[in-house]
């Protein structure tokens, strides 16, 4: 095993945290403060929401891609449950051996916690799941991206686009080195939200707000911290 499938694998869960840059032609600058103020508005919708189901997936540029799905709560800390697929690249085969396919990941407050597989557990003193802390200073709910896209002051108004059947309104703005779009309905809900690095793109689609979550943390004795992995040939 090498470290690094462990984490591409563990990565897959970390769908909600940090929310980048090329212009499009169809880009408009005219109107900074009125998209702030679409975007705070947005933010304060998503918050009150306080859950979606969402569809998500995740490429690292060819070594791994997959796909999750799962409903997620926000209201109190995130909480919730994914359902993960690895879904193609260089490392498919072997991330497949070490996570199982499907695997699982929970969302908890403190954490989230990535179920492996047997093979991995044989190489890490019987343990399945992997504890993956949190940054304390991010915001990890969806509400999180907009507040970021508020703060950069550059976000901009693309253009009115459908996703998935909805109308929304596609907004685009950089953090650092990530891009980040959103797109955002006549209800000021967020719909879709995209952000790329490098060779790094997630995007996540949200839908039924409101919907339940839940997530039952891991028997302590069957998880490790992904710092305490321990790493193997093979």
């Amino acid at each position: 095993m090498r470290h690094g499938r462990v984490a591409a694998l563990v990565m897959a869960g970390a769908l909600l945290a940090g929310c980048g840059t090329a212009r499009g032609d169809q880009e408009d600058h005219r109107d900074r403060k009125g998209v702030q103020d679409d975007l705070r508005i947005a933010r304060a919708e998503v918050t009150q929401a306080g859950s979606a189901r969402i569809d998500a997936t995740m490429d690292t540029g060819g070594r791994l891609r997959t796909r999750s799905g799962g409903t997620l709560d926000w209201t109190d800390g995130v909480r919730g449950t994914l359902t993960v697929r690895v879904t193609g690249g260089e490392l498919a085969a072997s991330t497949r051996a070490l996570g199982g396919d499907p695997s699982q990941t929970r969302y908890l407050p403190d954490a989230y916690y990535t179920r492996m597989s047997d093979r991995f557990a044989r190489l890490q003193k019987g343990r399945h799941w992997i504890r993956h802390p949190y940054d304390t200073q991010s915001d990890l709910g969806p509400a999180g991206c907009l507040k970021t896209l508020v703060e950069t002051g550059d976000a901009y108004r693309v253009a009115a686009e459908t996703v998935r059947g909805a109308r929304t309104t596609h907004y685009r703005g950089t953090a650092g080195e990530q891009r980040i779009d959103v797109w955002v309905d006549a209800r000021h809900l967020l719909v879709r939200r995209t952000q790329r690095a490098g060779d790094f793109t997630s995007t996540v689609h949200y839908r039924d707000y409101g919907a339940r979550a839940a997530a039952e943390r891991p028997p302590a004795r069957d998880t490790l911290d992904l710092a305490d992995v321990r790493p193997a040939d093979g």
